[in-house]
């Protein structure tokens, strides 16, 4: 089935002519509320912390998450999350489904909807439920059919997308920029298996000198949690920084503040990507074994400091609050950058191809990115931490 999209002239016509929902009186109080954020894994991230404000809002409402991606995983056991209801990733395709998918989220009787994602996917799916007040963005931030959709319509003021998604509780409540909160979890179980995995690195037992292995450069691992997290993937190749470079800067860390890196990565391709980041370390860095997304979190919440360009893995640093240094070239760093924590974003000096759109554009952007600004960046967020620990160490001493 194919949707027909309207000029955006007359889409805009047509929303500024559509009538708003009266809102509630004061004291409105929903019991069942959804978030349409069907994806992406980083994306959903960064709208963790419209979950957290609706529950600070509403306290005694049931909240469910609808979502189409592998963040399923991280929304599960979130203590601001009652329900996810995961749905297939292309059901707008497939409409003779859509009468039991109705069915199934009229029968959870939401009063509210609100649609960050600003979709028709997703702005549909509120329709589908049936409730009587949905919250979505007017053109200035959604798109396609969404707009029309919602029948409560916000407009965007804020930069940064965590702030941008907290506007849509703006017809209630406002919420300072630079205060949302993600309230990540700990998962117990795979944070057992990170601290086993770090244990065999012998980078947590500074008890047990045996465990201090030494690296092709002659100088002995940190046997505490003083290591650096680099990320090789990026959902676009238009977003992929060279891992040699990579490679690169785990040496420059190594050689100067004695950090190791663990290399992350999914997929065979970005193995790849993490063999040539650790090829070009000169043995500075390792592979990071094959992770799943609670892993992920798990091992990024221990690094001392995280490098990636725009992806999960920079949101997910922002969310459990690790200083990080994200590298853009087609997104921007004040949009989608590390929020709220302290970090370094490097913007690219050089554009995207704008006739390619951002996602199928060259890395020329990012490959403007040079070895020098990055490895800037690291001292910057590195050097006071290993000021302070000296000026400890010479303390104790004394």
């Amino acid at each position: 089935m194919k949707l027909r999209l309207f000029d955006q002239s007359s889409e805009l016509a047509v929303e500024e002519n559509r009538p708003q929902a009266t809102l509630p009186a004061s004291g409105f109080a929903p019991q069942r509320v959804l978030i349409t954020r069907l994806s992406a894994i980083g994306d959903c991230v960064l709208t963790l912390p419209l979950a957290v404000r609706i529950k600070e809002l509403w306290p005694d409402c049931h909240l469910t998450w609808l979502v189409d991606c592998a963040a399923a995983q991280l929304l599960e056991d979130h203590p601001n999350i009652d329900r996810v209801i995961k749905i297939e990733k292309r059901w707008l395709a497939h409409p003779r489904r859509w009468s039991a998918l109705r069915q199934q989220l009229q029968a959870e009787k939401f009063d509210i909807v609100f649609d960050p994602q600003g979709l028709t996917k997703s702005s549909l799916l509120g329709r589908l439920s049936g409730a009587k007040l949905r919250v979505g963005f007017d053109y200035s931030h959604a798109r396609e059919l969404a707009p029309l959709l919602a029948n409560c319509r916000v407009h965007r003021t804020a930069r940064h997308m965590v702030d941008t998604y907290l506007e849509l509780l703006n017809p209630w409540c406002e919420t300072p920029l630079g205060t949302g909160q993600f309230n990540m979890p700990v998962y117990p179980a795979e944070s057992a298996r990170i601290e086993s995995l770090l244990g065999e690195l012998g980078w947590r037992n500074a008890a047990a000198p045996s465990s201090i292995a030494k690296s092709s450069l002659g100088k002995p691992a940190t046997p505490t949690a003083s290591w650096i997290a680099l990320n090789v993937g990026a959902g676009w190749p238009s977003k992929q920084w060279p891992p040699e470079r990579l490679g690169r800067v785990a040496q420059e860390v190594f050689q100067r503040y004695g950090h190791h890196s663990l290399v992350l990565w999914a997929g065979q391709n970005e193995q790849a990507l993490a063999e040539q980041a650790v090829a070009h370390s000169a043995g500075a860095a390792v592979m990071a074994p094959d992770t799943n997304l609670r892993e992920l979190v798990e091992l990024i919440r221990r690094a001392t400091m995280l490098i990636s360009a725009d992806t999960a893995a920079l949101q997910i640093a922002s969310a459990v609050g690790t200083p990080c240094i994200g590298l853009f070239g087609p997104t921007w760093a004040d949009e989608v950058g590390p929020y709220a924590n302290q970090h370094a974003s490097i913007q690219s000096c050089v554009l995207p191809d704008s006739e390619r759109g951002m996602r199928r554009s060259s890395n020329a952007s990012m490959n403007a990115i040079e070895l020098s600004e990055v490895v800037h960046a690291c001292h910057k967020l590195l050097a006071p931490a290993a000021q302070i620990s000296g000026l400890r160490i010479c303390q104790a001493a004394a």
